[in-house]
């Protein structure tokens, strides 16, 4: 159960170990902070650590978006696209899978290719790269 922190009124050292354990959640998935500090000021900052006086309040997650793909660019044969943790973006004729910090397929495959270093094929978007893998539209 994800606990909501977006409302919270309670100092940092106040805190129980999931409240915090929240924050430290929202923290590493990117998320911002409004924090009030000891003169009742608030204001949003990015994090270098967590003050024991202050309260934080997490906001929203910005939302991810998926990769745009220009798939009237690509062969016939181009079923998938995926993102390896690394940034690089590659076209596969068959469904591939999480291997280690990339993308792997069932078979030996001669035809796959790296496309995101060509202009107009992929618009990048902000999902983890292990959601990044799509499926040719149809109809």
């Amino acid at each position: 159960m994800t606990i909501d922190m977006t409302n919270n009124r309670v100092p940092y050292d106040m805190l129980t170990d999931e409240e915090k354990a929240a924050l430290h959640e929202h923290e590493k998935a990117g998320g911002a902070f409004v924090v009030a500090g000891y003169d009742g000021r608030d204001w949003p900052r990015e994090m270098e650590n967590f003050l024991d006086h202050c309260v934080y309040r997490t906001l929203p997650l910005p939302e991810k978006t998926q990769d745009v793909i220009a798939w009237e660019k690509l062969p016939d044969w181009a079923e998938w696209v995926a993102r390896d943790e690394n940034g690089r973006v590659f076209t596969l004729p068959t469904e591939p899978f999480i291997s280690g910090t990339g993308w792997g397929v069932a078979i030996a495959l001669t035809l796959y290719r790296r496309i995101d270093d060509f202009p107009g094929i992929v618009q990048i978007g902000t999902c983890d790269w292990k959601e990044s893998k799509q499926r040719r539209p149809r109809g």
